[in-house]
């Protein structure tokens, strides 16, 4: 009959450039080959009456720690005995505190996914700022419509735009997968989200496209590059004499400026992954 005994004294914790990390270590004995010891994983008890730890379980211990890599071994001399060694790794803020959610894919894993988020402001040329943004980025079913005029306080200087800030956000949404899409990234490339992402309103967020690199012989990385923009990436375009200068207004201002959106098209980019 299988039986699991615990090695209590490998049991161990470290802590390395702030990462935590751990150990245990187990003998096993009444198993024919190494796939019914994988099998077994997260499905039998120890002696101590224990759930033997499958990737992804906490620690007896520190809820902190999850098992992320093990290593099984046979005892040399023995035709069903086996030692298992199991690592840990600390994925909350400290060995006590348990993750908020199940763990079910760990780095470099298939289905591992990972946001990343740069926040930060730049300086674009424009004719007004506090101009009225029109729903979901769209001045009018063309794109642009010279008769709407943007509103918003008149910052160019003779008819010549000038610098105003614009607050943007940048995301990557990494994922591992088997198989890349590489036709449904070049289908959204430079579309808008129709539909709110990643708590960003229609409209409001461009897909960029993606990166992909192989760690596997069955294993990509896709980095998906999005920009979040509070302007909905609108552009300001003044309405223009027959000479293409500004229409100005009695105090020199360009009189009528109305928006241009670029991007037309949008899409669902809950629909780029399965794991999105």
């Amino acid at each position: 009959m299988p039986e699991w005994i615990e090695q209590l004294e490998s049991r161990s914790i470290n802590s390395s450039g702030g990462r935590g990390t751990g150990s245990r270590s187990y003998v096993a004995s009444g198993y024919s080959t190494v796939k019914s010891v994988f099998d077994a994983f997260g499905r039998t008890t120890d002696v101590a009456g224990l759930l033997v730890p499958a990737k992804g379980s906490g620690h007896p211990e520190f809820k902190g720690l999850v098992a992320k890599d093990f290593t099984v071994t046979k005892v040399s001399g023995h035709s069903d005995l086996w030692k298992i060694d199991w690592q840990y790794e600390m994925v909350t803020a400290s060995y006590d505190s348990a993750p908020a959610f199940p763990i079910e894919e760990l780095p470099n894993e298939v289905g591992y996914t990972e946001l990343s988020s740069e926040i930060r402001a730049e300086f674009v040329l424009a004719f007004r700022e506090g101009a009225t943004i029109p729903e979901g980025g769209n001045p009018d079913n063309n794109g642009s419509d010279p008769e709407q005029d943007i509103g918003g306080t008149k910052v160019d200087a003779g008819g010549n735009p000038t610098s105003i800030v614009r607050r943007i956000q940048e995301l990557t949404f990494t994922e591992t997968v088997n198989v890349p899409a590489f036709g449904t990234y070049g289908t959204f490339r430079f579309k808008r989200n129709s539909k709110p992402f990643e708590g960003a309103v229609a409209g409001s967020v461009l897909y960029r496209g993606a990166s992909v690199r192989r760690t596997g012989l069955e294993v990509f990385v896709v980095s998906h590059s999005f920009v979040q923009d509070e302007d909905f990436h609108l552009q300001q375009q003044p309405v223009v004499d027959q000479d293409g200068r500004p229409i100005p207004d009695a105090d020199g201002h360009a009189e009528k400026v109305y928006h241009i959106q670029p991007f037309k098209d949008t899409d669902d980019f809950n629909n780029l992954s399965e794991n999105f």
